[in-house]
């Protein structure tokens, strides 16, 4: 394919950078508790450097030791720091890059928890819908202060070789708090109009720009809409791009929402339309003359291309897909379109693993934030290397083990690869999920990988191969809980239906509110196959990171019944009989569909390490778990093999 925009280099200010691929910025938790870079963090961005990407911005620096949303929030205050991010700016120079550093105040949106025992600080004393804790509202005299070390951040920024700094203006965050009514209550000179909403935004431009001089380019980052009763939308958006132009930055990086307002478009899930933004992105485009980046939901090079054909931007954001792929552009540069990494928008890494504490992970990419420890810089001694299980366990071991010189063969029971992930693409809003599979069959193919289909592994024939080493991925089987009439013929499993082996219609059950139940609702609601109830042992359903608002709003357009607090306790006659908030219910249903978990599938582990010393699991033949832990331990496996 043909891409005549992307490679073309633009300046900002006076900055040229190679191309149109920009990766916004993304928090890790990749550097340490104290703010300091670390070398997994460089690494990191090392790797988007050499992939191709013509402007890396980093994740948002704190301007103060407090000053921070979570607990491995970078910062840079002190000249002490200089050296280290000095040493992260040389390291994607090498490449060709250029890099902005992005800088915050993250407001409202942080707690005293992660950020030193320090109460929250706002426009007002507003809370946010997701930490709760009121913040103090910042008086005049410490807002000039917050202004002081705005500026010093800068000045430290550019002596750490930065190329560019871009001011966070979005999201919520404590910035975006003053330009929006939705938080800034102030009744003083930063409350109000909007000449006194921006007030503090254009005195931290002055300061930082005394420091940096007039060529270093300045850029911010702008909530195109609140998508709030009360937030910010598109006609107030332009009042503010515009007195920005005016004011003296050189660029505008477009998102939009905050992150406690469920807006769709922020964090961008497979219910998202990809390029969500293009649209009030280009009305902006059109409406300023300093460059601008769109990002949200562009996952593929060909889309970028189009998007900037279409005027609506001069830069393309591809965040998520850089960490999916960091070497996309090169991929793209070489017309490699069938070898790219895609992102799926699952969440389960980049979004899921930063809300549970630990740093980013990506479900298609193992190797994210492991990348000092994947090197494939040793040479280890050749082996020959069976696996069991064709699963993404399996699959990533398989390509891990490849890529690390073993001679590897992939044993496979069923006739194709892909194992339980096959059922997980097809319910509504999961088609990109497809992508996962397609790739790392891509991988196996081009790796030359032995692949042994409608191949059942026994203790005997294992013994017989005589392997160096044994990994077995053979997963886990859906759970049969032992109740009354469970034999029954109208009872299927989730996956079974997913894969169209058992269709059915008519009035329909699904035991199981979790991932799996609701999207077998959402597949036979959108299907039309009858009226689908769900029953949930709990007080509410849970379809996954940030999907279970809008699968209750696809529930609620499909009519489909969600019964919580529900526990079965026999099937009967075409009924289910429920303790439904202790009182026996009975449920009229002509097809009953189960999703209530799985166990592992290990037998044949236990015997194999019974009589051998050289196998090893991985996935979900441990315990169950998701895609995401499954391909990550399959991967670690293939390379420690």
């Amino acid at each position: 394919m043909f891409f005549q925009k992307l490679f073309t280099s633009y300046k900002i200010n006076e900055c040229e950078i190679k191309n149109r691929f920009v990766v916004p910025a993304m928090v890790t938790n990749l550097c340490d508790e104290d703010g300091n870079i670390t070398e997994a963090f460089i690494k990191y961005h090392e790797a988007k450097a050499r992939g191709g990407f013509g402007l890396i911005i980093t994740e948002d620096y704190g301007v103060n030791p407090h000053g921070i949303g979570y607990k491995n929030c970078i910062r840079l205050y002190d000249d002490s720091q200089v050296p280290a991010n000095r040493r992260l700016t040389d390291t994607v120079h090498m490449y060709g890059a250029k890099m902005f550093a992005q800088v915050f105040h993250p407001g409202r949106q942080t707690s005293s928890a992660v950020n030193g025992g320090v109460q929250p600080v706002s426009a007002a004393k507003i809370p946010d819908a997701f930490n709760r804790e009121i913040p103090h509202e910042l008086t005049v005299p410490e807002i000039h202060r917050l202004v002081a070390e705005f500026a010093n951040t800068a000045r430290l920024m550019k002596k750490s070789g930065f190329d560019g700094i871009e001011l966070h203006l979005a999201h919520g965050y404590l910035l975006a708090g003053f330009l929006s009514t939705r938080q800034n209550r102030r009744t003083d000179e930063y409350g109000g109009c909007f000449e006194n909403r921006i007030r503090i935004v254009e005195e931290i431009y002055h300061a930082m720009r005394l420091e940096v001089g007039d060529v270093f380019p300045l850029t911010a980052r702008v909530s195109l809409t609140e998508d709030t009763v009360d937030g910010r939308q598109m006609q107030e958006t332009m009042m503010i791009v515009k007195y920005l132009e005016k004011l003296g930055f050189d660029g505008l990086n477009l998102s939009n929402g905050e992150y406690t307002s469920y807006a769709p478009e922020l964090i961008s899930s497979t219910f998202t339309a990809k390029g969500y933004n293009v649209e009030n992105a280009k009305r902006v485009h059109n409406f300023v003359n300093i460059p601008t980046i769109v990002a949200n939901g562009i996952n593929d090079p060909a889309m970028a291309e189009t998007v900037l054909e279409q005027d609506a931007c001069d830069f393309v954001g591809m965040a998520r897909a850089s960490l999916a792929d960091p070497d996309m552009p090169r991929k793209a540069a070489r017309g490699q379109l069938s070898s790219i990494n895609y992102c799926i928008r699952c969440l389960q890494g980049c979004e899921g693993s930063l809300l549970e504490g630990n740093h980013v992970r990506c479900l298609v990419n193992p190797e994210l934030g492991h990348e000092t420890k994947y090197t494939f810089d040793e040479n280890p001694e050749s082996k020959s290397i069976l696996i069991i299980g064709g699963g993404p366990a399996g699959m990533e071991a398989a390509v891990a083990a490849t890529r690390q010189g073993h001679e590897v063969t992939l044993w496979e029971q069923a006739n194709e690869l892909g194992g339980e992930f096959i059922s997980a693409i097809y319910p509504p809003a999961k088609g990109e999920y497809a992508n996962f599979l397609v790739f790392l069959k891509h991988q196996i193919k081009t790796l030359n990988i032995n692949v042994v289909l409608n191949q059942t592994a026994t203790v005997e024939n294992v013994k017989e191969f005589n392997a160096d080493k044994v990994i077995v991925a053979t997963g886990g089987n859906p759970n049969k809980p032992p109740l009354k009439g469970i034999n029954a013929n109208n009872i299927h499993f989730a996956n079974d239906v997913l894969l169209g082996r058992e269709p059915i219609q008519g009035k329909i059950v699904v035991v199981g509110g979790g991932e799996v139940g609701t999207e077998t609702a959402m597949y036979l609601a959108d299907a039309e196959r009858g009226h689908i109830t769900i029953l949930e042992m709990t007080t509410d359903i849970d379809a996954g990171l940030l999907r279970t608002v809008p699968t209750k709003r696809f529930f609620r357009d499909h009519e489909v019944d969600v019964i919580t607090q529900s526990k079965v306790k026999e099937f009967s006659n075409g009924e289910v009989v429920i303790d439904h908030k202790g009182r026996d219910e009975r449920i009229v249903a002509d097809e009953i569909v189960l999703a209530v978990g799985y166990h592992s599938d290990n037998e044949l582990l236990h015997s194999l390490q019974s009589e051998l010393n050289n196998v090893v699991a991985a996935g979900d033949v441990i315990e169950p778990t998701n895609a995401l832990e499954a391909s990550t331990a399959g991967f670690k496996a293939g390379y420690y093999a």
